[in-house]
């Protein structure tokens, strides 16, 4: 009877071992904004009004995350207020460390989404960061962390970084704009796309940045420090 009861349980023991290495999950670390605060503290020196009734003002801004947390290129848009913040925003963040992302604990480069928010008002920090541009706000609060593209596995953008592709540049400018939608699910994969505009009837290249974010790779969207499938929007801009 007892051989019986043994022979039963040895192949229970051997699933109950291989358990953990069935449900092993990809371990993700969004980059973060490391000395950033402490660095646009030094450089940036706020005005005593931002116009009439304005408190507080927010410029947008994507950086490259280096694995070593430096800024590789960082390219920030405010939406034409009365008091320009958009240049010395750059030019500070040129000279901040962020914490690099990584994937297993290997360090990754990624390029990073955030605002910046200056505020007058005396209830809230002067400058504060937002690992988001505000887009999904309504939906996980001001905290969640945007997808941040893993620039090792290549990048829906590679094509603008030279003349002999599209025409466009990344991110917000005051110009004509394609924005194409992805969904990036929790293990970083992109499961859907679809195109929101086009500028300037630009289908054709809308086309392949399509095609492109389907083979992208992403740190996936946190919201209380748990992955949570979200949306990201490639943008380009069209100045000519």
């Amino acid at each position: 009877m007892k051989k019986t009861i043994f022979a039963l349980l040895r192949p229970i023991a051997m699933i109950g071992c291989l358990i953990p290495l069935a449900s092993y999950a990809t371990a993700y670390s969004p980059a973060n904004f490391g000395n950033a605060v402490e660095t646009l503290k030094k450089s940036v020196t706020l005005p005593s009004s931002f116009g009439e009734g304005v408190k507080t003002v927010a410029v947008y801004c994507q950086a490259d995350v280096m694995t070593t947390g430096n800024i590789n290129q960082v390219t920030c848009y405010e939406n034409s207020p009365l008091v320009s913040m958009q240049a010395i925003t750059e030019s500070a963040l040129q000279s901040a460390t962020f914490n690099p992302a990584s994937v297993d604990g290997n360090n990754v480069p990624v390029r990073m989404q955030f605002r910046v928010v200056y505020s007058l008002n005396n209830s809230q920090a002067p400058i504060t960061l937002l690992a988001n541009l505000g887009t999904l706000q309504a939906q996980y609060g001001a905290d969640y962390v945007a997808p941040q593209e893993r620039l090792d596995q290549g990048s829906w953008y590679v094509q603008y970084s030279t003349e002999t592709r599209g025409t466009g540049k990344p991110f917000f400018a005051d110009a004509k704009l394609t924005r194409v939608m992805a969904t990036v699910e929790v293990n970083g994969g992109v499961e859907s796309v679809s195109t929101i505009e086009a500028a300037l009837r630009k289908q054709g290249e809308a086309n392949d940045i399509q095609a492109a974010l389907k083979k992208s790779q992403f740190i996936p969207g946190f919201v209380a420090n748990k992955p949570t499938a979200m949306h990201y929007i490639a943008v380009v801009n069209y100045k000519k």
